[in-house]
């Protein structure tokens, strides 16, 4: 037989072979961040589905169900996006929840259910442990006080952890989705590239934003949130209790309180006097 023939039927007999899916299969993932906080810190959520082929990889996925650990998840199933979205090498990752949820959706006939995982969890800025201050570059969100009552939020590119071209731009295929739920009443001044869900109008207000199936090429998201006074003036006091309650604790505070009661008691003493020799 001619050897370019034999060489044919090896290519054909391994496309045959080899199956058309493969045993887990991502349909979709959502990760949205909300609760944008002052100090550049958020809630990220995230919903991982995927499409679950074979009954042994259906007895595979059922005996993990019970499992909150996503490094046993992402071996078990064997998919890249089975992961954290944020750079944890910038972002700390606080109170992290994982909640497997039971098989949907099957159709025994041809062998597939569908799958989801959901993660919760807080995502902050790292802090210098001597100073307390924020390690620049680290945080979903960088924070500047643009003036007064105005804070300017600047969207840190880096400190997610999705698929990126050669030069570090984003890439988010057709099934993965971010969305980006801004503070109320914020001002968005820049966003690029535009969101996939709409065109924008700048500066406006804007509650949510969200892209899909885009490469996002020099991303940036900035607006400003305004405080309201009554915020400032809470705020205020609340420094001051909170300066107040500090020194307290201090090793000095227990002088400091002395120092008070005499001063209040010589204070009342001297208007006491005054009143009787008015008498």
């Amino acid at each position: 037989m001619n050897t370019k023939v034999i060489l044919l039927f090896a290519i054909l007999a391994l496309i045959i072979a080899t199956p058309i899916y493969a045993n887990f299969l991502i349909e979709k993932v959502d990760v949205t961040i909300s609760d944008i906080q002052s100090d550049g810190s958020a809630n990220v959520h995230e919903s991982i589905k995927f499409i679950i082929f074979g009954d042994f990889e259906s007895s595979v996925y059922d005996a993990s169900i019970n499992s909150n650990n996503l490094s046993v998840w992402s071996n078990n199933i064997g998919l890249n996006q089975v992961k954290i979205h944020v750079n944890t090498a910038k972002v700390d990752v606080q109170d992290f929840r994982l909640r497997p949820q039971p098989r949907t959706k099957c159709n025994p006939i041809q062998g597939v259910c569908h799958g989801e995982l959901i993660l919760d969890y807080l995502a902050y800025p790292s802090f210098n442990t001597t100073t307390s201050e924020i390690v620049p570059g680290t945080g979903l969100f960088t924070i500047e006080k643009y003036k007064p009552r105005t804070k300017r939020y600047k969207l840190n590119p880096a400190s997610f952890s999705f698929m990126t071209t050669a030069d570090g731009n984003i890439i988010l295929d057709d099934t993965t989705n971010l969305i980006i739920a801004l503070p109320q009443d914020s001002i968005a001044l820049d966003v690029n590239p535009q969101p996939t869900d709409g065109s924008l109008t700048l500066p406006g207000k804007i509650s949510s934003l969200s892209w899909n199936d885009i490469v996002l090429v020099k991303f940036s998201l900035i607006f400003d949130v305004e405080d309201s006074i009554d915020k400032e003036v809470s705020d205020f006091f609340g420094t001051i209790i909170s300066t107040i309650a500090e020194t307290l604790r201090s090793p000095h505070g227990g002088a400091l309180v002395v120092l008070l009661i005499i001063l209040i008691g010589s204070y009342l003493y001297i208007i006491m006097s005054k009143r009787r020799g008015e008498k």
